[in-house]
C-alpha cells in the first residue's frame, strides 16, 4: 500500500527579491536593467540612511537597504498580489525608487488614518510619522496581510468618527465638546435619543428620564425594538457603522433595561460610561444622583446638603424616625434613644452602600465610618453630660435643628 505525500514549499524571501529573480529567469529583466536597479538602490540607500540618522555608518546603510527592500516589496504586493510576472514587468518598466516611494506613500496613508475611534483635537497619541516609518520598515515590519488588516481597522475608526460627527451636529453638539470622547458613545446617544422620539443631546438628568421611560417600555414588551427606518436619513456611508453600534446596544444595554432585579442606580452606573452626555453644572449632577435612587430620594426629600445628610444618618443610627431636620425636642429624644440603645453604625453603612448616589457612595461611607460616627459616639453617649449640653451642641454643629 502506497501513499503520496506532498511537501509544501514556503518562500519567505521579500517580494522584491522573488519578482526580480523571476524577471531575470524569464528574461523579462536584462543585465542592463539589473545594473540600473543596483545603481538606484545604492542611491536610495544613502538617502534613506540620511533620513533616519547617518549615511556614514555601515549598520545605518545596511538598515537602509533593508528598508528599501521592504518598501518595494510592500508596494509590489499591494499592486500585483502574488503575480510575479506583473511585478517583474513593473520593475523593468519603472525605477526602483518609484517603487520605494510607492511603499512609503502607503505607510504615510496608513499613519494618516486614526489609530482609535476617540476624537483627538490635541497632540496625537500615536507615534509621529518618522517614528512610525522607522518602526514599520525595520523594527516591526508589517506583512502585507497585516498592513491590509490595519488599513481596514483604521478605516473603520474613521467611519465611526465621521458618523459620530454627523450625529453630534444633528444633536447641536459643538465639535470642540467631542475632544477625547469615544465616537461610539456619541452614536449610542444619538440612536437612543431617536428611539425615544427626542432631539438634542441630553444631560445626566435628561438621560436618566429617557432611560427610565425606555425601561418602563421594555418591562412591558420584554425588549426594545429598533425600527429599520430609525437610521434611514443618515448618510449611506455611515449605515454599516451605525448598524454595528445599534447591535451593541441591543446585545449589551437592552438586557440591563429589561432586568427588573437591577435597581435604577445600578443600571445608570453601568450605562452612563457608554453614552455621551452634555456637560452640566453641579446642581444638575446632584439632581441626577438623587433621581437615580428612589429610596434615597424618599429619605432625603431631595435635600443634598451635608447637614441634611448628617441629620438623616444620626436618626437612623439612633433608631428614631429618619428626618433631615429636627426640632429641639426631637433632637433631645434622639440623644436619649442613643444613650438607651446605642448607635448602630451598620444600618447607615448599609443605606449608603445600597441607596446613596453612586458617585458619592465611597466618600460618604468613609466620612460616616471614620469621622461622623466616632465623634457621635464620644459626644452623644457621654454619661458625664447629664444635662445634654455637649450632645445638643454636637447636634447643632452637624445637623439641621429648628429653632423656636
Amino acid at each position: 500500500m502506497s501513499s503520496s505525500r506532498r511537501i509544501a514549499i514556503i518562500d519567505k524571501r521579500p517580494q522584491f527579491e522573488k519578482a526580480l529573480t523571476y524577471g531575470v529567469r524569464e528574461r523579462l529583466i536584462d543585465r542592463a536593467r539589473c545594473e540600473q536597479i543596483t545603481e538606484d538602490g545604492a542611491k536610495g540607500t544613502v538617502q534613506v540612511a540620511e533620513y533616519f540618522g547617518s549615511s556614514h555608518l555601515f549598520t545605518a546603510l545596511d538598515d537602509a537597504c533593508r528598508r528599501i527592500v521592504y518598501l518595494v516589496s510592500l508596494f509590489l504586493q499591494e499592486q500585483f498580489g502574488a503575480d510575479l510576472e506583473q511585478a517583474a514587468c513593473s520593475l523593468r518598466d519603472n525605477s526602483l525608487l518609484s517603487h520605494s516611494r510607492g511603499g512609503n506613500a502607503m505607510l504615510k496613508a496608513l499613519h494618516g488614518l486614526p489609530e482609535s475611534s476617540v476624537f483627538d483635537y490635541g497632540d496625537p497619541v500615536g507615534p509621529g510619522l518618522k517614528a512610525f516609518q522607522d518602526e514599520c520598515t525595520l523594527a516591526k515590519p508589517l506583512t502585507h496581510a497585516a498592513y491590509r488588516k490595519e488599513v481596514g481597522r483604521r478605516h473603520g475608526n474613521q467611519l465611526l468618527l465621521d458618523a459620530a460627527a454627523w450625529c453630534a451636529q444633528h444633536m447641536q453638539v459643538p465639535v470642540a465638546a467631542l475632544d477625547s470622547v469615544s465616537a461610539e458613545t456619541v452614536i449610542r446617544t444619538a440612536i437612543l435619543v431617536r428611539l425615544h422620539g427626542q432631539s438634542g443631546c441630553p444631560n445626566q438628568q435628561e438621560f436618566a428620564t429617557l432611560i427610565e421611560a425606555l425601561r418602563a417600555k421594555a418591562m412591558v414588551t420584554g425588549t426594545l425594538r429598533f425600527a429599520r427606518s430609525l437610521l434611514d436619513d443618515m448618510p449611506a456611508e455611515f449605515q454599516a457603522a451605525l448598524a454595528s453600534v445599534r447591535r451593541e446596544i441591543s446585545r449589551h444595554d437592552v438586557p440591563l433595561l429589561c432586568n427588573p432585579a437591577l435597581p435604577l442606580d445600578a443600571v445608570f452606573s453601568t450605562l452612563e460610561v457608554r453614552y455621551f452626555l452634555r456637560e452640566t453644572g453641579v446642581e444638575d449632577v446632584d439632581a441626577f444622583d438623587a433621581f437615580v435612587s428612589q429610596q434615597w430620594l424618599a429619605l432625603t426629600k431631595g435635600k443634598e446638603d451635608p447637614y441634611s445628610r448628617q441629620t438623616l444618618f444620626l436618626c437612623l443610627a439612633a433608631g428614631v424616625k429618619p428626618k433631615t431636620t429636627l426640632s429641639g425636642a426631637e433632637a433631645r429624644a434622639l440623644v436619649r434613644q442613643a444613650r438607651l440603645h446605642g448607635l448602630d453604625a451598620g444600618v447607615v453603612a448599609e443605606l449608603i452602600g445600597s441607596a446613596a448616589p453612586f458617585s458619592v457612595r465611597e466618600s460618604l461611607l468613609t466620612f460616616w465610618q471614620e469621622e461622623l460616627f466616632p465623634e457621635a459616639q464620644d459626644r452623644l453617649i457621654d454619661a458625664s453630660d447629664e444635662k445634654l449640653i455637649g450632645a445638643m451642641q454636637f447636634l447643632a454643629e452637624h445637623c439641621n435643628i429648628r429653632k423656636k
